[in-house]
């Protein structure tokens, strides 16, 4: 799942027709300034997990780990797992991961 949100974060907003929630680089790019890009950007993975069938995972959190105004934004985003209830998984990653 963290490497699907991985791919998810490194594809840009709408541009696979097959989910187009599914592309979040374009919003947490946007994140470094506006902090509710942060939000919307955990509610479109939500969606996309939904419109994919994905229903043991949800995203609890994305949090900035960079100062504001870093030239390479740094993110952990956090899962929790409806098979295991209180359990989460995390990744951090930066904007330059592909």
């Amino acid at each position: 799942m963290l490497s699907l949100v991985r791919v998810m974060a490194n594809t840009p907003r709408g541009s696979w027709a097959g989910c187009p929630s599914f592309g979040l680089r374009d919003l947490l790019e946007q994140g470094n300034t506006r902090s509710e890009k942060a939000q919307l950007a955990k509610d479109e993975i939500n969606r996309a997990f939904e419109d994919l069938g994905i229903t043991n995972f949800r995203v609890e959190a994305i949090t900035r780990d960079s100062a504001s105004g870093a030239e390479v934004s740094q993110w952990t985003i956090t899962l929790s797992s409806a098979a295991e209830p209180g359990k989460t998984f995390s990744m951090g990653f930066d904007g330059n991961s592909k």
